[in-house]
């Protein structure tokens, strides 16, 4: 599969005018994809027509079918197939619902109410709930005691508390009102559960087995359907976008329904718990929602690894199954990936959902550059779980929509340096939302022709990555807690907070500091080869050798990671980690103590240092493992990328200016790597917007180093062949 253009995502074609009349409808569709053509788009991502008969329509089908033939068969335009009537995908525009309203996503609240001795509390059942799944009180002596049976048939519980106390009342609901599935750009829908794989079963049927069955006998040619394109499934397990009401309403809501603080649910959820973990989980929901201790942090990361499992193999395994028995690619995105504390609200852990894609991918719904490496942790971690699990590409889903939503103007110049930056960060498919029809003919080729170039070069060449950064899913399964805030309104820890800002500011530390590196979590690294005889981590998917460990702030960690850590250290391996105590919390150990000694033993390690800032991580690392290409006068403004070809060699390099000043840089490389002739005279270049190319004059250095000029323009990029 080789995607050198971006696609477009093509969801109508504006039959207005039309009418009934089939043949002018056809017309419509011709005419818009010759203009896509034009403009140099190499595809579409499209859909069957997202009308009131939703994947019910006989003509409906047949424009769909026809604009597949007239795309691939004049043009030669690559196919991916939107799954859902708009986003959040799931639902099949309301038929699985419909289907059985079983399916539909439930949630856990919590009513909670403060007693003194003596004082009569009364917990109405709230309107509109389903299933009580335990009420309790908990003195300050915690002690527990279980309050079911003041319950009276309806579900208000009466109690006289003889001591005082905290009374927790805990009831199911369906995640609709206050979620993303009410408030979108797209539509209010009520939405399917995602960890119930007959719910998913269903919405395969209708949407996944729709589409394939039109398709036999168009006779498209040979890989011209390229995949099937999921849009922000997710737990729906938080409230947000108050305020944002989508013109269509689907499922009409109750706007005084009670949000009280929730977390996501399954149906017999208890009971698979127990079966994980050997353990009651009923007595310990208020763990969900409060506290800090090291059983409470336990609780809440078993838990939320559960729903990530039941989330992996319903919605994400599901899908992948279906997508490989019939010869197409899985791919999409999820539902705000870029704060490592939302990844268990709405998901779980990345690496186990999205490696069952066969092209993972994201969104990126900024423009301006600095904000694209500002959340520069979507895309790295996504093309990380491309190189784990040997997925040849990583898919983005492009638009300004940020910017858009803020006033913010954006040009072609920004749109351009935004992918260049996304490419380098292991991107190279370009789902195109931007508008075509308000960008010029001139801006779009240019868009269309950059990307061309760029994965022309880098097409078929081998990562350079020589660090590792970990992935810390477990310090956020640990600190998120069941809320009724505002998703961007929640309180952290401090804890938590650290973590995530270490994560992501190890990612921009090392990005500016033009490391090539990819993330892990601890099943990848389990997974890995961890070789003393070469000192290394070998990937053994794709035969990259990693030479350094970068763990970042932790807020929790498991005892398996922690030996993994060590076992690296004690080949010789280079381990730099940030600010550990022995204090932190551990999980899987018989005593706290284990834990404590775990890491008081890796501490004490002869390749292990602890730093307590990215700068000092960064000084560190260039003391062990110096970039393999160093860029001087950049000013920390630019980033780069690094592939070798795995037959000549050669080194294609990319170095892109993310700021509004150019920048004259000096390029210094080791003579013995890559080349093993004599120093060549000139390095080939290439403006990969312009595609104007020239020859680099090299100056030889001592030490067996090499070194190019070059001056990078503004939001711009250069390609170097060494």
């Amino acid at each position: 599969m080789e995607n050198d253009r971006p696609l477009k995502m093509l969801h109508g074609y504006g039959f207005g005018n039309a009418k009934n009349d089939l043949t002018e409808k056809k017309h419509i569709i011709e005419r818009r994809i010759d203009d896509l053509q034009e403009k140099g788009y190499g595809g579409i991502v499209t859909n069957v027509n997202m009308g009131q008969n939703y994947l019910k329509d006989a003509e409906d089908w047949e424009l769909f079918q026809y604009a597949l033939q007239y795309a691939t068969q004049k043009y030669g335009m690559k196919i991916w197939l939107y799954d859902e009537k708009g986003y959040p995908s799931g639902s099949a525009g309301g038929l699985t619902l419909r289907e059985n309203p079983d399916f539909e996503c439930k949630g856990l609240v919590l009513v909670k109410k403060s007693a003194s001795a003596g004082e009569e509390i009364v917990i109405e059942k709230p309107r509109g709930h389903l299933a009580i799944q335990a009420v309790y009180s908990i003195d300050k002596e915690n002690k527990f005691r279980n309050l079911s049976t003041f319950l009276s048939s309806q579900g208000t519980l009466r109690y006289t508390a003889p001591h005082n106390c905290e009374i927790y009342y805990f009831i199911t609901k369906k995640l609709y009102e206050g979620t993303h599935a009410q408030h979108n750009t797209c539509a209010a829908r009520r939405y399917i559960s995602l960890t119930d794989r007959k719910a998913v079963a269903a919405f395969i049927r209708n949407t996944y087995q729709a589409y394939t069955d039109h398709l036999e006998d168009l006779n498209l040619p040979k890989d011209s359907v390229q995949a099937f394109f999921t849009d922000e499934p997710s737990l729906q397990a938080c409230y947000l976008n108050k305020g944002l009401d989508p013109a269509q309403i689907d499922d009409p809501f109750d706007p005084e329904f009670p949000l009280y603080p929730v977390v996501a649910w399954e149906n017999g959820l208890p009971e698979l718990y127990q079966k994980k973990y050997g353990e009651a989980l009923l007595d310990r929901l208020h763990e969900l929602f409060e506290g800090d201790s090291c059983r409470v942090k336990t609780t809440r990361y078993q838990f939320y690894t559960l729903i990530s499992d039941l989330y992996e193999e319903a919605f994400y395994q599901q899908i992948s199954e279906f997508c490989t028995a019939h010869g197409i690619a899985f791919s999409g995105h999820l539902l705000l990936e870029e704060n490592l504390l939302h990844h268990p609200i709405f998901e779980g852990n990345f690496f186990n959902l999205t490696r069952h894609m066969q092209i993972p991918g994201i969104d990126m719904l900024f423009t301006k550059p600095e904000n694209v490496l500002r959340f520069a942790e979507t895309p790295k971690l996504l093309s990380s779980v491309a190189s784990w699990y040997g997925r040849k590409h990583v898919m983005s889903e492009i638009s300004g929509h940020t910017e858009n939503a803020l006033g913010i103007p954006f040009d072609i110049h920004d749109i351009v340096c935004a992918q260049l930056i996304q490419f380098v960060l292991g991107v190279d498919i370009f789902n195109s939302y931007f508008d075509d029809n308000i960008l010029t003919t001139e801006e779009n080729k240019l868009l269309c022709d950059t990307v061309a170039r760029v994965c022309k070069e880098f097409s078929g060449k081998k990562s350079m990555a020589n660090v590792i950064l970990y992935y810390p899913i477990e310090s956020a399964q640990a600190s998120v807690k069941g809320s009724d805030l505002q998703l961007y309104e929640r309180p952290y820890d401090p804890e938590a907070i650290a973590c995530e800002e270490s994560w992501r500011g190890t990612i921009d530390a090392l990005l500016r500091n033009h490391y090539m590196f990819d993330c892990a979590d601890e099943n990848v690294l389990a997974g890995a080869d961890i070789s003393c005889e070469n000192c290394c981590i070998i990937n053994t998917v794709s035969d990259i050798r990693y030479h350094a460990l970068i763990i970042p702030k932790l807020a929790a960690i498991t005892i398996t990671a922690l030996e993994l850590f060590q076992k690296c250290a004690d080949c010789g391996i280079p381990v730099i980690v940030n600010d550990l105590s022995p204090a932190l919390t551990v999980f899987g150990t018989n005593t706290p103590e284990a834990g404590s000694h775990a890491i008081i033993r890796l501490l004490s390690s002869e390749n292990v240092t602890n730093v307590t800032s990215q700068s000092d991580a960064l000084k560190s690392l260039r003391y062990i493992l110096p970039p393999n290409i160093e860029l001087s006068g950049d000013a920390g403004q630019i980033i780069a990328l690094s592939k070798k070809d795995p037959l000549s060699g050669k080194i294609s390099y990319i170095a892109v200016n993310v700021s509004d000043a150019s920048k004259e840089v000096t390029f210094t490389s080791d003579l013995r790597e890559p080349f093993d002739a004599p120093p060549p005279n000139t390095l080939f270049c290439m403006d990969p917007e312009s595609g104007v190319c020239q020859e680099l004059p090299v100056k030889i250095l001592s030490g067996d180093r090499i070194s190019v000029f070059a001056e990078i323009p503004a939001r711009g990029a250069v390609m170097i062949r060494l």
